[in-house]
């Protein structure tokens, strides 16, 4: 495995800027600290990890990247604001929590190691959590629709849909059910099982495969275009 650079926190070097880089308090730091040293095992060349501040500046934000195929799949991550942690699902461009809370999410106050500990289980339990690429074939030969997702509560991550691709009507279909988002935003797991599944990260056997998918590690042609 080649060395991941992991929950490091940028410094200025010599001829840098000291106002390009964010500082942080000494909470902050060790706050980070016993989250880098708790999951390091767990660095791998598909996650890319963050240390930095939401726009507003308002907390520290702690987060890491699941990445296949060089696509981001899902950002998670915390906020730390005073003795209070935060963890969720982030937004993808602004990494802000979502205003409603996962299942998942972590709501905690302490201690910063108290906080530090928690927050490095909630992303070891994240980290272990099955991701499964689904593939829809055409005529078994052409894929028209992929979808990622954490396969033990089927959430979606991104997807992607090709309508050259796809069946007759299946579109047609799909909106008539309801699996269209905003400006026309496919949602694929309107879908029939899909035919294939790649097992991409995390533990498979908590993973619920939908019946008659078959695995496979051979990803062949996939539609260009992913959303959430």
């Amino acid at each position: 495995m080649s060395v991941v650079y992991w929950f490091e926190i940028e410094r200025p070097g010599h001829g840098d800027n000291p106002e390009d880089f964010w500082t942080f308090t000494d909470e902050e730091e060790a706050f980070v600290s016993v989250i880098r040293e708790r999951t390091e095992p767990w660095a791998s060349d598909g996650i890319s990890s963050l240390v930095s501040r939401p726009e507003d500046e308002s907390s520290l934000l702690v987060a890491v990247s699941l990445v296949d195929a060089g696509r981001i799949l899902v950002d998670v991550g915390v906020h730390l604001t005073g003795d209070r942690v935060q963890g969720d699902r982030l937004h993808s461009e602004l990494y802000t929590l979502p205003d409603v809370p996962s299942a998942w999410a972590l709501d905690l106050t302490g201690a910063v190691e108290q906080l530090g500990q928690a927050a490095a289980d909630w992303f070891i339990a994240a980290l272990r959590r099955p991701v499964l690429l689904y593939v829809w074939l055409n005529d078994d030969r052409n894929a028209y629709a992929a979808r990622y997702a954490f396969a033990d509560t089927d959430e979606t991550l991104c997807q992607a849909w090709d309508d050259r691709l796809a069946p007759r009507g299946r579109k047609r279909d799909l909106i008539a059910a309801g699996h269209v988002r905003g400006r026309g935003w496919v949602q694929v797991e309107g879908l029939p099982a899909p035919e294939l599944y790649v097992h991409v990260r995390g533990d498979l056997d908590t993973a619920v495969i939908p019946d008659g998918a078959q695995p496979t590690s051979t990803r062949g042609g996939l539609p260009g275009l992913w959303y959430e």
